[in-house]
């Protein structure tokens, strides 16, 4: 019976009986993973603060009008270049003019009127010399002559004032510069205080950067600066420091350097905003790693350093960050290997497999994830 069971038993039992009595093949061991490593070096390292600042022209004036009239001819355009001391435009001088007239006409009264009372005061001291009037009548005398002088200085100060307001009927630039814009037109009538022209002198431009007093407390004037203009982005343009502020602004908390762009060739223009990264100190050695390959853990910031094959999560200080780079005051020596790429994929006592900087690190996922 039991050989008619086992003949009639189906090949497809057999191979399954067979298989349940074979061994299983032993898991293989995952490759560790390609990271980018490097070894600490110190570099030397040039300290900077970073900020942006709009740029600025050397002088801007907002010329107003100082005398009420009515505008009679316009002798400059906005963008025109003009020359200290050009005549940019003219008011009507017919009120002006009467004025000085009549202060002019005041002025000659006035010494008119203190010629008589000096002469007056000569022929009362004769009299009163040889008693023929009182003493009384000498100092009446000299108070007329004082009175007289007072009402004399005061009718050419009124002079000088009229003639100050012909002087302010003709608008003469102030300095050498570019006239941004032009706000009266021929024929309008000003009073005074009147905006009437916007002129600037971008012969030099600059800038009032404000720093951080804890990257630039120790700026010197001199001290160079590369300016980064975002609408010039394939373009470097360099500056120096010219003054720093002995006070930290009081609404911004940063130290204030005011800033002369050197040679720019044209290509620059006052309003353009750009960035400014300002040496503040001598040269210095550091220990600086990626910023890549600094993460954090517990609240501190960690590395991982490569011995004998095996990452080792270590905690260290850091100082100064920038430019994708961290500075590290403490944790790691000189000589030691460190993950600078890759450090999401690296476990806390595991082998790693060190690959070349020219290739990649990442899987295809995580490259994707990277910005």
């Amino acid at each position: 019976m039991a050989r008619l069971l086992l003949r009639s038993c189906s090949p497809m039992l057999l191979l399954c009986l067979a298989g349940c009595t074979g061994t299983a093949p032993a898991a293989t061991e995952a490759p560790p993973p390609p990271v980018h490593a490097a070894t600490i070096e110190t570099e030397k390292v040039v300290p900077t603060s970073v900020a942006t600042a709009e740029i600025l022209a050397n002088r801007h004036s907002n010329i107003r009008s100082e005398t009420a009239g009515r505008v009679v001819e316009v002798l400059v355009e906005a963008g025109e270049r003009v020359e200290e001391g050009q005549v940019l435009l003219r008011l009507d001088v017919g009120r002006p003019a009467s004025a000085a007239q009549a202060a002019n006409a005041a002025v000659a009264q006035s010494n008119a009127r203190l010629n008589q009372a000096t002469r007056e005061l000569e022929r009362t001291r004769k009299l009163v010399r040889t008693g023929g009037l009182p003493e009384q009548r000498l100092d009446d005398a000299k108070d007329a002559v004082r009175l007289a002088s007072a009402s004399r200085d005061a009718a050419r100060a009124e002079a000088r004032l009229a003639r100050r307001g012909l002087t302010d009927a003709v608008l003469r630039a102030p300095f050498s510069g570019t006239v941004v814009d032009r706000m009266v037109e021929l024929g309008e009538y000003l009073a005074p205080g009147a905006p009437m022209l916007s002129l600037a002198d971008t012969s030099i431009l600059k800038a009032r950067v404000l720093l951080d007093p804890r990257e630039a407390i120790d700026v010197t004037v001199g001290a160079q600066a590369t300016i980064f203009v975002y609408a010039r982005p394939d373009e470097v343009f360099t500056a120096k420091v010219v003054r720093v502020a002995e006070v930290i602004d009081p609404r911004t908390r940063r130290l204030p350097v005011e800033m002369e762009l050197d040679e720019h060739g044209g290509r620059l223009r006052p309003g353009l905003v750009a960035k400014f990264e300002v040496v503040t100190g001598e040269p210095k050695l550091e220990i600086r790693v990626p910023l890549d390959g600094v993460f954090e853990r517990f609240g501190s910031q960690h590395v991982y350093v490569i011995e004998d094959g095996i990452a080792r999560r270590r905690a260290v200080e850091l100082g100064s960050v920038g430019a994708g780079f961290a500075q590290i005051v403490q944790g790691v020596e000189l000589g030691e290997t460190v993950v600078i790429k890759g450090v999401t994929r690296v476990v806390d006592g595991s082998k790693v497999q060190i690959v070349p900087l020219d290739s990649p690190s990442l899987s295809s996922t995580e490259q994707a994830k990277q910005p």
